[in-house]
């Protein structure tokens, strides 16, 4: 277990997800409020809605403010050019950075428009070879590559790292259950992961993107040696936003980075969280699956809204 001064130089970056609903002005604001916390890093997402996913899935009815079908829902949530600028102003006016994940080839191509120190990988892509080479290609190598895991063999992320190996990388365990119960965190992939690119420790940084309820487990992804901590973010959990539970709201993140940087996580983290929490186990769940492959997570609420 990991405990003392070195956690007061753990990385926060607020993800911010789809929590602005589309809207520029909360939007601006939730830069504001990130800053506010203390985090170093703001995070946002991007992806070609109409390609990215399947004509059934964009055609399901999904109740929304925004129409009636998934494509309504989630195309509302995607800024363009003029609202990019406008943002990317704003975290200069705070003086917080942002990076971005881009989920296809387009959307990395509007990114590399902007001076972005990292790009992000999501896990659901973290297994495409030929994607991932086509970004080792086009990301410049003074750029950080941050990739998430969820998932994710061993051997899968042994050969992302390989692909991206002229570049500095953040290597983030992660687990895609929304919200993830303490039972199913399994921190011990953390300890897995450094120990196997021990040898490449200047290159490569273990991190966290956390997914579950409330603080305290992601004390337990630090103390377990996560040096780079990505959240949810949002103003408020008083949304209709998907995934708004695994979301901090301003006073919490903001609880959370101090309580971090000023050494004062519970020493008894491991018994508040069970020791099941730190199973190690790579690979994908059934959970997982429904989310990363099948995109059927979530089709209680789809059935829900077609009645």
């Amino acid at each position: 277990m990991v405990m003392g001064g070195n956690m007061k130089n753990t990385k926060f970056i607020c993800e911010f997800t789809t929590n602005h609903m589309g809207n520029l002005n909360i939007l601006l604001e939730m830069v504001k409020k990130a800053h506010e916390t203390g985090a170093d890093y703001i995070k946002m997402q991007k992806k070609d809605v109409d390609t990215f996913y399947s004509s059934e899935k964009l055609n399901m009815k999904f109740k929304s403010p925004y129409g009636k079908t998934y494509h309504d829902y989630r195309k509302i949530f995607e800024f363009g050019e003029r609202d990019f600028k406008i943002f990317d102003e704003e975290c200069k006016k705070y003086g917080i950075d942002w990076f971005a994940t881009a989920q296809d080839f387009k959307s990395l191509e509007f990114l590399l428009g902007f001076d972005l120190q990292m790009y992000k990988v999501a896990s659901c892509n973290a297994n495409k070879q030929d994607m991932l080479k086509e970004f080792s290609r086009c990301i410049p190598t003074d750029k950080t590559v941050v990739v998430s895991c969820a998932g994710r063999t061993l051997d899968e992320i042994r050969t992302a790292a390989n692909i991206f190996n002229s570049h500095k990388m953040i290597i983030n365990h992660c687990v895609a259950e929304y919200p993830c119960k303490n039972s199913n965190l399994r921190f011990g992939n953390i300890g897995v992961l450094l120990n196997e690119f021990s040898s490449d420790k200047d290159r490569i940084e273990i991190g966290y993107s956390g997914h579950e309820e409330g603080i305290l487990p992601t004390y337990g992804a630090i103390t377990s040696g996560a040096t780079c901590i990505e959240r949810h973010f949002c103003l408020s959990r008083d949304s209709f936003v998907h995934h708004i539970e695994c979301s901090l709201e301003p006073h919490e993140y903001k609880e959370m980075v101090s309580t971090v940087r000023n050494g004062r996580i519970p020493e008894n983290i491991r018994e508040i969280l069970g020791e099941e929490a730190y199973k190690i186990n790579f690979g994908m769940t059934e959970m997982e699956e429904s989310f990363l492959v099948k995109n059927t997570y979530g089709s209680d609420y789809v059935n829900e809204a077609r009645k």
